[in-house]
């Protein structure tokens, strides 16, 4: 175990000190473009000075994540639900101008649109993203009622209805952002909760065919949505509508810079898409700059040390000492393992294009934050199955003696 938590710690650091490095490159362009009409001129620094404060908070609240025993998470019994709530709450307020004109004048300094989603919520200088923290609430409150019923995980009604019912305010609220990123993750975490815990495979296919329409009817009706899908299965040779060309642009511009590294990569700040060719990349596509400029090593360094991480975390997740930490170090693990997967997949053009930040990478609090509280969780259980462990053997040995 201990090497286990030794690899999660330095593969965690080594991610996020090389996201730093990659953002003083791939936020130079835009940053000048938000602080140009500051005090001080335009400062190409701007997001990675304020990813380092973010990481300086993160780094707090993953110290109390480590602290906290996570089996208060069962013992006390308002805990899990109160986290919920509150994060319930949060996503509410984000997207209550969509919902109530008439409040949209008092709940504008709070909220307001960017790109047409409602996803932020704004105080003064600091601004939150309430989806990234459902995102643990969800694995959180999904562990302890999973570990709760134990092997009545396999009836149909609290293994699968129940378990659906606490997800689903979740998802409506994230779906009315829209947030369809978010959702997706939300979406993948619970069934892969569930299979984890136990719950029937025949209960998880119905359960699979009941939200498969109406994910085809908003993919259907959405127009956007639409020509993603349909620009990435026509690939991007297709010379098709103007409409799926722009669907698939920021996909030609993140292999493009992927081309550009080649092998040893074109070097530090020497990248040409970070100036407004590639949209979004110091945020989704962080990782294609980091690609052009660092090159191949930097793609296979990165995808390396998160399958090194996850592995960690799965190793973690088995041999934890009681089924509340399985479920929730697997469930953290694949939560930061399957959001990184996706992104670099979308940047591969291997999936359709989604916006979802990579962790520990991509620029963004919340997001940093939420990928670190997760780790420190992981650690969490990882250290006191240990100790646990060790105990126990030693209450052997003392018997025996």
């Amino acid at each position: 175990m201990g090497k286990a938590l030794a690899i999660l710690a330095v593969a965690t650091e080594v991610l996020v000190a090389a996201g730093l490095v990659v953002l003083a490159s791939a936020g130079v362009t835009k940053a000048e473009i938000v602080t140009r009409n500051a005090a001080g001129g335009p400062n190409p620094y701007f997001f990675v000075q304020r990813q380092a404060i973010w990481l300086a908070i993160a780094f707090v609240l993953a110290l109390a994540a480590g602290w906290f025993d996570y089996r208060k998470w069962r013992s006390v019994k308002w805990l899990a639900p109160a986290f919920f709530a509150v994060t319930s709450v949060l996503l509410a307020v984000t997207v209550l101008p969509k919902i109530f004109t008439s409040l949209e004048v008092p709940l504008r300094p709070l909220t307001r649109s960017i790109n047409g989603s409602y996803r932020w919520l704004d105080f003064g200088p600091i601004r939150l993203q309430p989806g990234e923290l459902a995102k643990l609430a969800v694995v959180i409150c999904l562990s302890v009622w999973l570990d709760k019923i134990g092997n009545r995980v396999q009836s149909l009604v609290k293994g699968v209805l129940y378990t659906a019912s606490i997800i689903v305010p979740t998802l409506a609220l994230l779906v009315l952002e829209p947030d369809f990123g978010s959702a997706m993750v939300v979406c993948v975490l619970s069934f892969a909760l569930m299979f984890y815990s136990g719950v029937r495979f025949l209960h998880l296919a119905g359960l699979g065919l009941s939200i498969s329409l109406p994910i085809m009817c908003m993919i259907a009706l959405n127009d956007n949505r639409r020509q993603r899908l349909l620009a990435w299965l026509a690939g991007n040779e297709n010379g098709g509508l103007e409409a799926k060309t722009q669907s698939v642009y920021q996909l030609k511009q993140a292999m493009c810079a992927i081309g550009n590294g080649g092998l040893s990569g074109r070097g530090f700040g020497e990248s040409m898409q970070r100036y407004g060719y590639l949209p979004e990349a110091h945020t989704d596509f962080i990782f294609a700059i980091g690609a052009e400029e660092w090159g191949m090593w930097f793609s296979i360094g990165t995808i390396a040390l998160f399958a090194v991480w996850t592995a960690a975390g799965v190793y973690i997740a088995t041999r934890a000492a009681d089924r509340l930490g399985r479920l929730l170090a697997f469930g953290m693990t694949y939560l930061v393992g399957f959001q990184a997967a996706f992104n670099i997949s979308v940047v591969c053009g291997t999936v359709p294009t989604k916006g979802l930040a990579l962790p520990f990478m991509s620029y963004g609090g919340t997001n940093l934050m939420t990928a670190l509280i997760a780790t420190a969780i992981i650690f969490n259980v990882g250290l006191r199955s240990a100790r646990q462990s060790a105990a126990a053997r030693n209450a052997a040995t003392f018997t025996r003696l």
